[in-house]
């Protein structure tokens, strides 16, 4: 299989800031935070789609 050399980026830089963040989880996701700030204008947030409940009919 190919390497896709745009998966190939994405992925040398994710485990480089995962090299900064010594590989913890919240640094990590501080790191994300601090990074999305400045698109935060941009940034699409949906109201999540009601729940459907369908009731069952009963059968006479």
């Amino acid at each position: 299989m190919k390497t896709d050399p745009i998966v190939k980026e994405v992925r040398r830089i994710r485990k480089q800031i995962e090299n900064e963040a010594k590989r913890d989880p919240e640094l990590f996701y501080q790191h994300l935070k601090k990074m999305q700030k400045p698109f935060s204008e941009q940034i699409v947030c949906r109201q999540p789609k009601p729940l459907v409940v369908f009731k069952k009919k009963k059968v006479a």
